[in-house]
């Protein structure tokens, strides 16, 4: 391979790192486009069926709130893909009073939450426990049910209330 080859897949890759740090596109285009972007591009990289269903958010979410949502969507996406064996995936967005909710239902195979595996790391392994360390550090809950040969429902509801995060 030549060295402009190199350095030219060197800068892509420095590039994808930098825009999922905290891609731009979520400050330039918001929340809903950025979910129904990474919905597509799962859905066409993989051959899974996403069905995303966005209410208009009455106003634009704390950036902290957007970039926990993103990244839960993320993390929830790559274990469809690695673990659940499903054929499709519902994303649903809503602003209920005075919170935010994002729900990820697949039809996969599921997991037991009670088996060791899944209690290593506090209800999961790294990714769920990735999940819930984001959610709580916005003042937000997560809730995981799972079931053998049924599924995985993830639900993520973060209070709009302004919530001081948790300090380092």
């Amino acid at each position: 391979m030549k060295l402009t080859e190199m350095l030219g897949q060197t800068a892509e890759e420095v590039e994808r790192i930098s825009r999922n740090l905290r891609p731009s596109v979520l400050d330039q285009l918001g929340l809903v486009s950025v979910l129904r972007d990474t919905s597509k591009e799962f859905a066409r990289r993989t051959g899974v069926s996403v069905k995303l269903a966005c209410v208009r958010l009455a106003a634009r979410l704390p950036a902290a709130t957007e970039l926990t949502l993103y990244r839960i969507l993320q993390e929830a996406l790559n274990n469809v893909e690695k673990h659940a064996r499903a054929r499709h995936v519902t994303v649903c967005l809503e602003q209920q009073d005075d919170f935010v909710q994002l729900a990820v239902e697949d039809d996969g195979i599921g997991f037991d939450l009670d088996h060791p595996l899944a209690k290593r790391q506090g209800q999961g392994g790294l990714g769920l426990l990735s999940m819930r360390e984001r959610v709580t550090y916005v003042g937000g809950a997560l809730k995981i049910k799972s079931v053998r040969r049924a599924g995985t429902d993830i639900e993520v509801r973060i209070p709009l209330s302004p919530i001081a995060p948790a300090a380092d």
